[in-house]
């Protein structure tokens, strides 16, 4: 059997290998994400999933949309929109952006809503205890994946010992793919 790797784990790994290598990166100013958006079916839902991870409502509004002319390209003609955003609890994380079109809504781009798959988007959330954000996702009716998996990093203790982190993966309403990963700890 293959080792769990976290997705975020296997992020970072170019990124480690160029700073190991001291290999070169620009001066130049890099772009700030204000916040990831997605777009859901219903809005209330979707903020109520978040909100099991510890997420709040920093805002919500609605506007009309004209959709004749409009830049962003939306496979319907819808004439409202809803912008929630939501923050972590404690104002450290980032921010999600929770966009519902009506009026018509737009249809679901996804060939199948069970697997993930090229453009599709995977939110990675460090969480402090998986057990924990595993029950509470449990219990607000989440659909949860698998129970936390045990992986090991590829990161050495300060005593050189090993480091072990738990990973399990949800669900949104919406279909997208969430990854819950507790940073790793040393193996005692």
């Amino acid at each position: 059997m293959l080792p769990l790797i976290p997705l975020m784990s296997m992020l970072a790994m170019p990124m480690a290998a160029a700073a190991a290598t001291g290999a070169a990166t620009t001066a130049a100013p890099s772009p700030t994400l204000l916040r990831a958006s997605l777009l859901v079916e219903d809005a209330e839902r979707a903020a109520a999933f978040y909100a099991a991870l510890g997420f709040r409502i920093e805002s919500d509004f609605t506007n009309a949309r004209r959709p004749e002319g409009n830049p962003f390209p939306l496979n319907a003609p819808s004439t409202a929109v809803r912008l929630v955003i939501l923050a972590s609890a404690d104002g450290t994380g980032g921010r999600i952006g929770l966009v519902e079109f009506r009026t018509p809504t737009p249809d679901e781009n996804r060939l199948d809503k069970e697997k993930t798959g090229r453009g599709d988007v995977v939110l990675v959330f460090d969480v402090p205890d998986a057990e924990a954000a595993h029950a509470a996702l449990v219990a607000a009716g989440a659909r949860v994946l698998e129970p936390p998996q045990v992986y090991v990093s590829r990161n050495r203790a300060p005593d050189g010992g090993p480091m072990q982190g738990k990973v399990f993966h949800a669900r949104d309403p919406d279909g997208h793919l969430v990854e819950l990963l507790e940073a790793p700890k040393p193996v005692r």
